[in-house]
C-alpha cells in the first residue's frame, strides 16, 4: 500500500484512480491501517464534514504523528478552504502539508492521489504565513462557521473575492483594516 487516505465524509470513495491506495471512512480504521498497513503516506480530507468530526480528524493527525509505528509516515491534510484556526491545529499536530481541494483542481470527477505530492509552498507554516492574523470564525451550526474579519471587531462577514484574493494571500498586508484595525488580534 502507497498511500492511505482518511475519508469520513465519504466524498473520495470512487474517486480514487490509485490502485496502490486504500480508502477508509473513519478516524479509528485508519489509524489501524497505517499501523498494519505500512503506507507511505497518509491523505486525511477535511471535506464536508460536522465541526465534530472535523476535531476527531485532528485528533488522528496528532496521535499518527505521536504514535511510535506512524509517526515516521507523511501526513498531509486535505481541506476545501483556507481555515486558519484548522491549519494552527493541524501544524500543532504535527502535519507537515496540507492541500487545498477546490483551488487544486481536485474537485474533478476523480482523484489521482500521487498528484498530491506536497510542493514547499504547502507547508502548513507557509500558508499560515500568507493568511491575514485578523481571520475569525462564528460557528454557525454544527457543519458550518462564518468567516469574520477581526480588525473589524468581527462585523464583517468574508467571503468570496475579498476572502480570496485579499484575506487569504499576502495582499492582506494592504487591506485597510489589516493596516488600521479596531481591535487586537
Amino acid at each position: 500500500m502507497k498511500f492511505l487516505v482518511c475519508d469520513i465524509s465519504g466524498e473520495m470513495h470512487g474517486r480514487i484512480q490509485e490502485s496502490n491506495a486504500v480508502v477508509v471512512n473513519n478516524p479509528v480504521q485508519c489509524l489501524n491501517q497505517a499501523i498494519i498497513g505500512h503506507p507511505n503516506a497518509v491523505v486525511v480530507c477535511f471535506g464536508n464534514i460536522t465541526l465534530g468530526e472535523r476535531d476527531a480528524l485532528i485528533e488522528l493527525c496528532r496521535i499518527l504523528q505521536q504514535n511510535q509505528y506512524t509517526r515516521d509516515i507523511g501526513t498531509i491534510a486535505l481541506l476545501y478552504s483556507k481555515h486558519r484556526v484548522v491549519m494552527e491545529q493541524i501544524r500543532d499536530a504535527g502535519v507537515e502539508y496540507v492541500k487545498f481541494l477546490a483551488r487544486a483542481g481536485f474537485l474533478k470527477d476523480s482523484i489521482n492521489v500521487t498528484t498530491i505530492e506536497p510542493e514547499p509552498e504547502d507547508r502548513v507554516t507557509f500558508q499560515l504565513a500568507i493568511l491575514c492574523p485578523y481571520l475569525h470564525y462564528s460557528q454557525i451550526d454544527s457543519r458550518r462557521e462564518l468567516t469574520v474579519c477581526g480588525a473589524y471587531l468581527d462585523r464583517m462577514v468574508l467571503g468570496g473575492r475579498r476572502l480570496q484574493e485579499i484575506c487569504e494571500t499576502q495582499g492582506h498586508s494592504h487591506c485597510e483594516y489589516y493596516l488600521n484595525p479596531r481591535c487586537s488580534a
